[in-house]
């Protein structure tokens, strides 16, 4: 299979936010995820797990359907993808894990001195507070 591209086409403007005709564009994934990008005067790139929760979405029971712009997706006998439901889970790595690094620079790192938000120890010039 290829990336398949395609544009959403609203004949009914049901929220009364996209207008209607071509309202977005995007792509379908070997794998089946979309990428959907909306047009307007506040354009937005949203990812999908399949085409089906786009229109299930977006779709608005027909007043919005899918016009592919490729044709239909084929075999791609080089690609070997293993299907998405028998993958096993992966959980996020946990990136808060490591502890902090030292601040090297010792205009930046100070010991505690209160809590944020108070004025600065009485030394400090306004170049070293602000820079």
């Amino acid at each position: 299979m290829t990336c398949r591209r395609f544009r959403l086409i609203r004949h009914h403007d049901v929220s009364g936010v996209s207008g209607t005709g071509p309202v977005a564009e995007g792509v379908q994934f070997t794998d089946g995820a979309v990428a959907l990008r909306w047009y307007g005067d506040y354009p937005t790139t949203t990812v999908w797990d399949g085409i089906e929760s786009v229109v299930a979405i977006h779709g608005h029971g027909g007043a919005t359907e899918v016009e592919w712009l490729d044709p239909e997706q084929g075999p791609d006998p080089e690609l070997k993808l293993p299907p998405r439901e028998t993958l096993p889970p992966r959980p996020w790595p946990d990136l808060h894990s490591a502890p902090e690094p030292q601040d090297p620079d010792p205009l930046h790192h100070e010991p505690d001195r209160g809590s944020y938000g108070g004025a600065p120890p009485s030394g400090w010039s306004s170049y070293r507070v602000f820079r």
